[in-house]
């Protein structure tokens, strides 16, 4: 993409601490999740968006900043502060194993938080905005032209190739044609990628899965052993470590069923437990203990994509997509955040994971004697997660992965 146009002339934020991070991350993402739609797989990044919103939040004022807050979880310092530190934690993932160079190792980990902002030439961009998104986000803005439909084709095809880049390829044409149009005057735009594999391959062999209307299908199923054990009162859990240790998947069966889990967690949200150990952070802290369990799943590889703006408009966010006040941005015009649209994938088999999100707005230790065992051959949930921080990256549930992208 070459340097930005416009960039201002401060380093990047010294990162904090990656311990505790995650939890600005997770009532979000608990809300998030329980709103989106309850097909029969799903998969969304709610730190995506979240990130998106904080860029774009930076830029808002009064009642609209108010609201975005309320809705994110946090205030726009702490959520771009955490933005920073999360990006700064997933960057050096896997540098330890490549460093080592161990000959028939695993391939080491990757993981990416990258952002990128596109602006209308032209505009004139407050130097405050732009120092935030230089000290929390690495970004500068790029300058295309919305106005001309071939320049603005040509905006969307390099805003494209940009997320194509950031995700390996996974996430293609995140932007949509109708998406911008002359009105447009600037896009935000987050990308997420992780790749990791796991510590030993797990075994495969042709097995059965029960989907919720108690039908089976056929499928590949996968053996192995994960670590670390957590049961409530809706769901049990365990943790699918990767090579290095950097990333994980968590694994939640639920006690009743997928939306059963959902609700509990956005109660736990609504309830004031999350911060105190309930709901998501209750399953990512619990897994974190050595116990090892014998885990059967199937393979999946799946992917969403569509427009967040009704789930956030539903949150509470209103006025950022109406009556808003994006004056820290820009002065010269009034803005208004037009759409949130978000892809997703991931991709589970016998050798590790890789995941990859994008979101845009328009605008294991020893064994006890009789080991744990998680049979996820019905509906479960899936948290990818990266264990320093406990920040939940790629969720989502699988009901029939026979179903594939």
């Amino acid at each position: 993409m070459g340097e930005p146009d416009l960039k201002a002339e401060l380093p990047r934020a010294e990162p904090g601490t990656a311990e505790g991070t995650g939890r600005i991350v997770v009532p979000f993402t608990a809300r998030m999740l329980g709103a989106i739609g309850r097909d029969v797989n799903a998969v969304c990044s709610p730190l995506s968006a979240q990130v998106v919103l904080t860029m774009a939040g930076l830029g808002a004022a009064g009642d609209t900043r108010a609201q975005m807050e309320a809705v994110l979880g946090g205030t726009m310092d702490e959520l771009a502060a955490a933005s920073n530190t999360l990006s700064s934690v997933l960057a050096a993932v896997g540098d330890q194993e490549r460093a080592a160079d161990e000959d028939d190792a695993p391939e080491p980990a990757v993981a990416s938080l990258v952002n990128g902002v596109w602006t209308q030439e032209g505009i004139t961009v407050q130097e405050a905005y732009l120092e935030d998104l230089a000290e929390h986000f690495g970004s500068g803005v790029y300058e295309v032209d919305y106005t001309d439909d071939g320049a603005r084709k040509d905006a969307r095809e390099r805003i494209n190739g940009w997320v194509a880049d950031a995700t390996n390829d996974l996430i293609e044409e995140l932007i949509s044609a109708d998406l911008l149009s002359a009105d447009t005057r600037m896009v935000l735009v987050n990308a997420l990628h992780l790749k990791a594999a796991w510590h030993q391959p797990l075994s495969s062999a042709p097995g059965p899965f029960t989907l919720a209307d108690g039908s089976e299908v056929e499928t590949e199923m996968l053996t192995g052993t994960a670590q670390g054990w957590y049961e409530d009162d809706v769901c049990r859990a365990t943790s699918l470590g990767t090579y290095g240790g950097d990333l994980s998947l968590a694994l939640v069966q639920p006690v009743a069923d997928v939306p059963a889990v959902l609700d509990a967690w956005a109660d736990a949200v609504a309830d004031g437990a999350e911060g105190a150990g309930g709901g998501l952070s209750a399953v990512l802290d619990g897994v974190q203990n050595s116990d090892p369990v014998e885990l059967i799943l199937p393979a999946f590889d799946i992917g969403w994509g569509g427009s967040l703006k009704e789930i956030l408009e539903g949150l509470g966010m209103e006025l950022a997509f109406g009556a808003a006040d994006f004056s820290g941005i820009t002065a010269e015009e009034e803005l208004h955040i037009s759409d949130v649209v978000q892809k997703a994938v991931i991709t589970v088999d016998s050798e590790g994971m890789e995941a990859a999100a994008a979101t845009a707005a328009g605008f294991a230790a020893s064994a006890p004697a009789e080991p744990n065992e998680l049979v996820l051959d019905s509906p479960f949930l899936f948290v990818a997660y990266e264990t320093s921080t406990l920040a939940p990256l790629v969720l989502g549930w699988i009901g029939d992965p026979s179903q594939t992208r």
